[in-house]
């Protein structure tokens, strides 16, 4: 007696359609990701032939102003494609006016290093090594680099308007107020986003640069970033549930940390020639870019809570499962598609083989051990 048919799905085909959800489908999607990518990989490159060049003269890497001051650089290149990967998979729109923003903070922070660096490694080349491209024109790329970039993403931030307005629609409807609400909802997450790499990066640069010698202030900062990144994943989470008691206790902690970086703005002026005298522009900087943060983050907050009980966490909550299962439907098709049209034949029917029967045919013809030809 010979065996049943079997149907058999590609794995490969499984695979690439799962796979397929998570890649951009549009080509302004596509190319958003693709200048991001190519930006991260330039800038860094370059700064890794500056390192190596610090490497040379110096005989050792040694955690000092320069060494930080590319790895901060080359971590928000890696956060920032990070961000657009998560802003085109789920097409939040505030992402791509804030990773425009967050491209111009790059260009003011890579014109700081120029100075930083040239302090460092000087000009031109070093005779007798290998090098060949002056340090000027290296420290001079990257800005230019940049600016470039940022052109052209926001450029592409235009048809991305476009293209991400109608997923709004489809979430929230026309409904005006629930748009406004919707919209302030995403500009609080955003901000709750560049909150954290902000942090991450004025902690980095004062842990390895600043306070090497000063054990508990850096064991207390190094336990701060856990702590900071749990009480951000809070606010999110309270936010988006509409828990009210949580948003207090958020803007709670927002008070708290505008305290620490006004403390720190101080100290790092009042001791600019002291201990801070290797960073104290770029730690500036950062705790300027927090302070404003917080400051614009809390407004936010007090925004989303006052849109309370107004529907949108029922309608983002519609939305989301619908999604689901308008994906779960196209792949259970999707699947099906695939099963129906690979069949495939384990054992013969008897002794001669036989075209394969679809489980679909129209001819209910019974299984004998007779050799039998399908007419599909």
């Amino acid at each position: 007696m010979g065996s049943t048919p079997t149907r058999t799905l590609p794995l490969a085909t499984t695979a690439t359609h799962g796979l397929s959800r998570w890649l951009p489908q549009s080509w302004p999607t596509r190319f958003f990701l693709l200048v991001t990518l190519a930006e991260a990989v330039a800038d860094i490159s370059i700064e890794a032939v500056l390192l190596s060049r610090y490497k040379e003269q110096q005989g050792s890497i040694e955690l000092s102003a320069l060494p930080v001051f590319v790895m901060v650089f080359a971590l928000a290149h890696v956060y920032q494609c990070f961000l657009a990967f998560d802003t085109v998979v789920n097409r939040n729109l505030i992402l791509v006016v804030g990773l425009n923003v967050f491209n111009l903070a790059f260009l003011i922070y890579a014109i700081i290093q120029i100075s930083e660096i040239r302090d460092v490694l000087g000009d031109g080349v070093i005779q007798g090594t290998s090098q060949t491209v002056p340090v000027q024109v290296l420290t001079g790329a990257i800005p230019a680099i940049i600016g470039c970039t940022s052109l052209v993403l926001s450029i592409l931030a235009w048809f991305l308007w476009k293209e991400f307005g109608w997923q709004i629609y489809k979430t929230i409807g026309a409904d005006r107020n629930l748009k406004r609400a919707h919209l302030q909802y995403q500009i609080y997450v955003c901000l709750l986003k560049f909150d954290f790499f902000t942090f991450t990066a004025f902690c980095l640069q004062l842990v390895l640069v600043v306070l090497k010698n000063d054990t508990a202030e850096r064991v207390i900062t190094i336990l701060a970033l856990p702590v900071c990144l749990l009480l951000l994943v809070f606010a999110w989470y309270a936010c988006r549930h509409e828990i009210k008691w949580g948003m207090g206790v958020f803007m709670a902690g927002q008070l708290g940390g505008a305290g620490y970086f006004s403390y720190k703005l101080y100290r790092i002026w009042s001791e600019k020639e002291g201990q801070y005298k290797e960073v104290y522009k770029s730690l500036t900087v950062f705790s300027v870019l927090a302070l404003a943060l917080l400051f614009a983050t809390a407004l936010v907050s007090i925004r989303c809570l006052l849109n309370f009980d107004m529907g949108l966490k029922g309608a983002m909550t519609r939305s989301a499962a619908q999604e689901a299962q308008a994906k779960h439907n196209h792949h259970h098709q999707a699947q099906y598609s695939h099963g129906t049209s690979a069949m495939s034949i384990s054992a013969p029917y008897g002794t001669k083989g036989m075209l394969p029967l679809r489980s679909n045919s129209t001819l209910g013809l019974e299984r004998t051990n007779n050799p039998r030809l399908s007419l599909d």
